[in-house]
């Protein structure tokens, strides 16, 4: 069988030089110093929270079974623990990473004692976790029988961070204008004691097409596909909330949010410049950049609601439920379409594309004609 042979790419450094209790050591932050010629597998390194550190243990044996150190006596192999005693001597340990400066990486949680060899880094692996969550019988058949289960108790305890999560699922990334968006349905929906099902029983305003809205329709669960979102186009983070009864709410961003925001954030501004404005690409720079982004989109959720938003009770004038048109075949295409979106000739029916009829387009730019 072939053999295999491991260069460290770095050391650890703390105040452990001997082996001891792992509790003691996992106490106390430890420094991962990693040797100059492999800098650039750093790249990005502190947007991960947690990391995993693969280490050799040095000053151990190999063996095949250990003492169980909470039941002195009861041997076991040691493929069923941690110990550091096995037949490759490596270990791993998962660790959060507390900030890296240079080559340097202050870690919280690792237990290695000084100068044990670092022989690899990676981010964290949770799909598995995710997977099984996700695929317990017993929570899926509560999410097919309330789709928006989950979603309701996080509103209701108002676990903006949980709601900011899912939301980036939709909306692709993070940024204060997701979070103030969830901020405010969060607010309105726990105001009206709300709950959608989807039915248009429950109508969300909103007054921009930007990523607030995103926000609004994923704690709401009012969206454009279900009839219950009504956009109007005057680029304004705001919105309401409201029943069929027509008595809103409506949450709308102060005009000193932003600044707010940036004051809360001071180093998020200086990165900006240089990353975005001034186009310095230094993969650590924009690597401090994307984390300190992603800090001040969550760290907006922390930030005094009343700082950032002011309410205000309206009356709605609500549409009529959405209409259910008949389907027709345009005649040149022959693609099935929405009845009044077609032109009607003596030959029969067509599309709007196929017969050059103007339409409404809604882009990043808002309402204009197609």
């Amino acid at each position: 069988m072939q053999n295999f042979q491991f260069e460290p790419v770095g050391e650890v450094r703390n105040s452990f030089d001997s082996p001891e209790d792992y509790r003691k050591i996992k106490e106390e932050d430890s420094r991962v110093v990693i040797y100059d010629r492999y800098t650039e597998a750093l790249t990005g390194i502190e947007e991960n929270d947690y990391i995993d550190i693969v280490y050799f243990f040095h000053k151990s044996r190999k063996t095949l079974q250990t003492d169980t150190p909470n039941n002195p006596g009861v041997m076991r192999g040691v493929f069923a623990t941690r110990s550091p005693k096995r037949p490759n001597l490596i270990g791993v340990t998962t660790v959060k990473l507390m900030r890296r400066s240079g080559n340097e990486l202050l870690v919280r949680g690792l237990d290695a004692i000084n100068g044990t060899p670092v022989l690899d880094i990676k981010n964290c692996d949770t799909s598995l976790f995710a997977y099984e969550y996700d695929n317990n019988p017993v929570h899926r058949g509560k999410l097919k029988g309330s789709p928006r289960i989950d979603i309701r108790n996080e509103i209701h305890s108002q676990r903006t961070e949980s709601l900011m999560i899912k939301a980036g699922q939709i909306h692709g990334h993070f940024c204060p204008g997701l979070a103030m968006g969830v901020m405010a349905a969060t607010y309105a929906m726990n105001e009206k004691e709300a709950e959608s099902d989807g039915m248009e029983d429950l109508l969300a305003v909103t007054e921009t097409n930007n990523c607030f809205s995103d926000g609004v329709q994923f704690v709401t669960g009012c969206t454009f596909g279900n009839n219950a979102l009504i956009f109007k186009d005057l680029g304004k983070m705001a919105f309401t909330l409201t029943k069929r009864d027509g008595h809103g709410i409506r949450v709308s961003s102060r005009a000193e949010a932003r600044e707010v925001i940036n004051e809360a954030f001071p180093d998020y501004q200086n990165l900006y410049q240089k990353v975005v404005e001034e186009q310095n690409r230094d993969p650590q720079l924009m690597a401090a950049y994307r984390k300190t982004s992603l800090e001040r989109s969550f760290g907006t959720l922390t930030i005094d609601f009343e700082k950032l938003f002011k309410v205000e009770r309206v009356e709605v004038d609500i549409p009529g439920y959405a209409k259910i048109y008949e389907s027709v075949i345009c005649r040149l295409c022959g693609e099935s379409v929405m009845k009044p979106r077609t032109c009607e000739t003596g030959e029969g029916y067509v599309c709007f594309t196929c017969g050059g009829h103007s339409y409404s387009l809604l882009d990043g730019n808002g309402i204009s004609a197609g």
